[in-house]
């Protein structure tokens, strides 16, 4: 991987186009169906599957050398399918761990994502909170 100006311009504008689809998606999602804050986030892992998916498709077309350029590649997967659902680099990743044969650190990286997310979100709103108490 090279850190150059091209692909961070490549991975922005495919984030771009990533979060604005997320945002498309959630809304519409949202909308049709009425959900709410209280109910089974479906347009969440609706998107994260779709950008799993997605992610799971372009390294696949990446590997048998159907998307050759490293500023595509980066430019679709980091930046369409991280822009759209950072778990599909989550789920990416893991994979990558699982076929190398490391399934303790597969299984260790799983479980402190999803409990420190959790954690982390939840120290997040609670110093916000403290400060916007005045």
């Amino acid at each position: 991987m090279e850190l150059s100006l091209k692909t961070m311009l490549y991975v922005g504008c495919g984030c771009f186009v990533g979060g604005v689809l997320r945002y498309i998606t959630a809304v519409l999602i949202t909308t049709r169906w009425g959900i709410t804050e209280v109910d089974m986030p479906w347009h969440t892992l609706f998107i994260n599957f779709g950008g799993c998916l997605f992610m799971g498709i372009f390294c696949a077309l990446g590997v048998h050398g159907l998307v050759e350029s490293p500023h595509l590649r980066a430019a679709l997967m980091t930046g369409l399918c991280g822009g759209y659902s950072t778990l599909a680099s989550f789920a990416l990743e893991n994979t990558f761990l699982f076929r190398a044969g490391n399934h303790l650190t597969a299984a260790s990286y799983i479980t402190a994502t999803l409990v420190g997310s959790i954690i982390c979100f939840i120290l997040g709103y609670l110093a916000a909170s403290c400060l916007t108490r005045g």
